[in-house]
């Protein structure tokens, strides 16, 4: 009876891992058609949104990231390793899913691809290219205290980057500005939605780093 219970674990933590998936994007795509049309921008404003709310959750990524690195370039536990990469790897992909709509929000609101003339959007794109560039650089390597070093080093630019990058036609805090309460509940519930997507993607990317790990561990 033990045992049986024991092989259905693995069948229980998927279907976990799906009803996740499912709650997120339900959530997610809820909140998107929620959003009412805003004057100026009408239904534009559900891609802004989305926009906006997908490089909190990167960002929180990159910052998860970067402490893992830390903690193992500290502790050299080899598991915070296998955490911070599955988190690096993560973060760049929702990196990438972000420049894309931040393109889409672009062209829909201003008429252009990439407004090279917003400080804002050089600073995604150099966190684009260099954190993709970072992530390939320390696959090819294969050095662990290397890579985590790295990671830090592209948590720490990405910060400062988005942190320090003035404002010309970008709204600042568009959000968290208004006086719309539906906005903003909207908001943070499509913000919770793509947390809780992230952190299923980073546990996903944990199972195949650790599956790397061990294979590389035994060779």
């Amino acid at each position: 009876m033990q045992s049986s219970t024991h092989l259905d674990q693995p069948d229980r933590r998927r279907w976990g891992v799906y009803g996740g998936v499912a709650a997120g994007l339900a959530a997610l795509f809820g909140a998107l058609w929620l959003i009412p049309p805003e004057q100026t921008l009408g239904n534009v404003i559900k891609v802004i949104f989305l926009h906006g709310a997908l490089v909190r959750v990167a960002l929180l990524t990159f910052a998860a990231a970067g402490m893992l690195s830390a903690a193992f370039l500290l502790s050299q536990r080899r598991a915070l390793y296998v955490w911070a990469m599955a988190a690096q790897k993560g973060a760049v992909l929702i990196w990438i899913v972000y420049a894309l709509t931040s393109m889409v929000s672009t062209w829909l609101s201003w008429g252009e691809w990439i407004a090279w003339d917003e400080p804002r959007v050089r600073a995604s794109v150099h966190v684009l290219w260099f954190s993709i560039a970072c992530l390939l650089l320390v696959l090819w390597m294969g050095n662990r205290y290397l890579s985590a070093a790295v990671n830090l080093l592209v948590t720490i630019v990405t910060w400062a980057l988005i942190q320090g990058a003035s404002i010309i036609r970008h709204p600042f805090d568009p959000i968290g500005s208004s006086g719309s309460n539906i906005y903003q509940l909207l908001y943070w519930v499509m913000a919770a939605a793509l947390a809780l997507l992230a952190v299923l993607l980073v546990r996903w990317l944990h199972w195949r780093e650790q599956r790397v790990d061990a294979a590389n561990k035994s060779a």
